[in-house]
């Protein structure tokens, strides 16, 4: 595996463009959200289905977007996981999303998500099943290149 997890492929609609005439900054982190979801759900077994299971499930902690790049009406896109690091709580989840036309990464999310029960409203350890699959596929992405962007810090770059 190259590039960790990727998602269905979706075409942007003209309802998500704004008056700048390429989608607006909002239907990005919707895109990444709804996207990610999936992976939780299939590659984890943490998303949907856990929280009607388990009255528990990922909380967004942080999240930092990178956009780099435009998508317009009709393009075609998908996204792209890693997940970077993990414990018994949390995670650590780089995306970056692809534009298929020219295969340019027109934007990276980086999140932190951490496991909270719905009763308590409380973070909480994932079962034991779960922290055994999260580290499985913590340790299969390790050796993938990561997203420069990264870990960039927020603010005017000066020289």
């Amino acid at each position: 595996m190259t590039h960790g997890v990727t998602s269905e492929i979706r075409q942007v609609p003209e309802a998500w463009i704004d008056y700048n005439g390429h989608m607006n900054l909002a239907y990005y982190v919707m895109a990444f959200d709804e996207a990610l979801d999936v992976m939780l759900d299939e590659e984890l077994g943490i998303g949907p289905s856990f929280v009607k299971a388990c009255n528990a499930g990922p909380f967004a902690l942080q999240n930092h977007v990178h956009y780099l790049g435009e998508l317009l009406a009709g393009d075609e896109f998908l996204c792209r996981f890693l997940l970077l690091d993990s414990d018994a709580k949390r995670l650590h989840i780089a995306g970056s999303m692809i534009k298929l036309k020219d295969q340019t990464t027109v934007c990276v999310m980086e999140q932190v998500l951490m496991n909270v029960d719905h009763g308590t409203r409380r973070s909480a350890p994932y079962p034991a099943d779960i922290q055994t699959r999260i580290a499985a596929l913590a340790a299969e992405h390790k050796p993938i290149a990561r997203p420069a962007e990264i870990g960039r810090p927020i603010g005017l770059m000066r020289r």
